[in-house]
């Protein structure tokens, strides 16, 4: 199977109107005063969570169908 002019010329074309598209929304982003759109969640550093979440210990209510969070202070 062999490329053709056509094909080749396209696919360039497709690359440096994807490459322009993010050298545009990095300038737009930049005009505004902002820092660069990075992937994740908001506050978010890179490696993990912005804070751990707590962990917290659950026991089985009377009914024996609920649960609820277990008082710090209580050791069982």
């Amino acid at each position: 199977m062999l490329l053709s002019v056509n094909k080749i010329l396209m696919l360039i074309a497709i690359l440096a109107a994807v490459w322009y598209g993010f050298k545009l929304v990095g300038r737009l982003d930049k005009a505004r005063g902002r820092k660069p759109r990075r992937f994740g969640f908001p506050g978010m550093k890179r490696g993990g969570a912005k804070d751990e979440p707590e962990i917290v210990d659950l026991v089985r209510g009377a009914d024996g169908k609920t649960f609820t969070a277990r008082k710090t202070d209580e050791q069982t």
